[in-house]
């Protein structure tokens, strides 16, 4: 079943994620360094592109603050809000933590043809576009169920 086998995919990723020694630091903090290497970002903004809760995000948002990966500053639209932005540590932290995990499946892939691997990329952009509409279609009916 495909989505067994995304899970165990998945599973996988987050595991290599842990195992970074003395610089694991948890997914959602992962997810919201991401998010930021696009374009400064309001804390709710990148919850709802994380699919997660604003307080959940907000305390990831603290730590990568607290560890100078992150920084906020007064939204100069609306001065009570504020933005968080990437800083250059955090963005060498990010481009390490890729590069980390790149080539630790690398190896893993080393008996794959290129044919091989291009099919693979096909079909994960794929699944990944297919997921991402399904998503916004939850998101939008939990709204919808919320709102009623």
């Amino acid at each position: 079943m495909i989505l067994l086998e995304v899970v165990h995919t998945l599973r996988a990723f987050r595991v290599a994620g842990q195992h970074q020694g003395r610089h694991a630091i948890a997914g959602t903090q992962v997810g919201v360094l991401h998010c930021l290497t696009r374009d400064d970002a309001r804390v709710s903004d990148i919850a709802k592109q994380l699919v997660m809760s604003t307080s959940v995000v907000s305390r990831a948002v603290e730590t990568l603050e607290h560890d100078g990966l992150v920084r906020r500053r007064s939204d100069q639209a609306d001065g009570r809000a504020s933005v968080i932005s990437l800083t250059e540590k955090g963005r060498a932290d990010l481009a390490q933590r890729y590069q980390y995990v790149s080539e630790r499946f690398a190896t893993g892939l080393q008996d794959w043809t290129p044919a091989e691997k291009e099919d693979a990329l096909r079909i994960l952009q794929r699944l990944n576009t297919n997921l991402d509409q399904l998503t916004e279609v939850l998101v939008s009916d939990e709204r919808d169920n919320h709102s009623a």
